[in-house]
């Protein structure tokens, strides 16, 4: 987690999509509803979240 912020620190226009849990790389294996529809989100549309955003597990 702290590499994850310390990049995101350094990249101002990113945003930090973070779950809950103790686990990686959770984007469509996990079976988040929040972390998948934020990323799909943006990949189909090339529009970032507007902030930051912690997902429950």
């Amino acid at each position: 987690m702290a590499g994850a912020q310390a990049l995101h620190a350094r990249w101002p226009s990113s945003r930090l999509i973070t779950l809950d849990a103790s686990t990686h790389g959770v984007f469509g294996y996990y079976g988040n509803t929040c972390v998948d529809s934020s990323i799909i989100d943006y990949l189909r549309t090339g529009t970032l979240p507007a902030a930051d955003r912690t997902c429950p597990a």
